[in-house]
């Protein structure tokens, strides 16, 4: 245990004096700076566009100069009585019912409780939206997660690498450790920039999240919600991590594991939607890359759930582990 603890260590190192590593820091923090520069900028450009109309929301029938002007709870009405009528209609699946039942009992919660929706140009809101920025991160972790072992071939250190005293399977241990010990480093950086700028940049909205648990809307905190969704997101960064290190070990290719794990991760959804009415489609790997989709609606395929995703990705995850393990074990590397 300690030597496999030693080479994890030697291996964090040799990543964080590497200069790509620190421009992908650098790149990420510059990102999350400017994405809250630029809601800050829209915020305030439509603020002012509010100031100079009384501060309402127009009808989308009348787009005159004496439109009537709607307020949030005028809304929320509007809203709760399209998605009742919506109800009524034949065709819909069990999923779109849930989530119309889901909507109407957030927004009658907030009517009897006066509760605003939430204000985008709030320090809440993004902290929350910046979850997304974990896609940015997922492209990094499959940089790293590609290379670690590829480059050992590629740059002729392999040999060097394996004449120490110690097993392959805990080098490869320690390369994968490493990986992952990077992804979260980079998540902890999103969240913790995105606080931090949030704060600087956004006023506190000072209210909470409303979730509907599938009985009642309960009031959850802020903070507990967006580690929640920044958990949730991280699995898409671990399974295609994994994905991406398998490839990596296998064909020795950093180019090809960046590749095809690219390729999977943007063109997998459009796939998935194109296959959505085949049941076999449900197991496919690429399905649920993305499981925030359990947390904002309805799955891409219906009938799914995210117990179903946890289950169908564990599952891949341990033939990736298990292909890449006997592969790096049992070839002739040094030849």
């Amino acid at each position: 245990m300690a030597k496999l603890l030693k080479l994890i260590q030697n291996e964090w190192m040799k990543l964080w004096r590497k200069k790509a590593t620190w421009i992908m820091l650098i790149m990420l923090i510059v990102l999350v700076i400017g994405l809250a520069g630029l809601n800050k900028w829209i915020s305030s450009k439509n603020s002012a566009e509010d100031d100079s109309t009384g501060g309402a929301v127009t009808t989308e029938k009348a787009k005159g100069k004496d439109a009537p002007k709607l307020s949030w709870q005028e809304q929320e009405k509007i809203a709760i009585a399209e998605n009742k009528k919506t109800l009524k209609e034949d065709g819909l699946s069990k999923d779109e019912k849930e989530n119309l039942i889901e909507k109407n009992s957030i927004s009658e919660y907030r009517l009897k409780n006066d509760i605003a929706p939430e204000n985008e140009a709030s320090m809440e809101s993004f902290v929350l939206d910046s979850s997304g920025m974990l896609s940015l991160v997922t492209m990094f972790v499959v940089v790293i997660a590609a290379g670690i072992v590829a480059i050992e071939f590629s740059e002729g250190t392999i040999k060097m690498l394996l004449t120490r005293p110690v097993k392959r399977w805990k080098i490869l241990t320690s390369k994968f450790a490493t990986v992952l010990l990077f992804g979260i480093a980079m998540a902890a950086v999103t969240w913790i920039t995105s606080v931090i700028i949030g704060l600087i940049l956004f006023d506190s909205s000072g209210v909470g999240y409303l979730k509907w648990n599938g009985s009642e809307v309960v009031e959850q905190s802020i903070w507990l919600r967006s580690l929640y969704l920044y958990l949730i997101s991280s699995v898409n960064i671990f399974v295609t991590a994994t994905f991406a290190f398998m490839i990596g070990s296998v064909f020795r290719s950093n180019a090809l594991a960046i590749g095809i794990s690219m390729f999977l991760w943007f063109m997998g959804s459009n796939v998935v939607l194109f296959l959505r009415k085949y049941e076999f489609v449900k197991y496919l790997f690429f399905t649920y890359t993305d499981l925030t989709q359990f947390v904002y609606g309805t799955g891409l395929v219906e009938g799914t759930t995210m117990a179903l995703a946890l289950t169908v990705l564990s599952v891949y995850v341990v033939i990736f582990m298990a292909i890449s393990y006997i592969v790096f074990t049992k070839r002739d590397i040094t030849a």
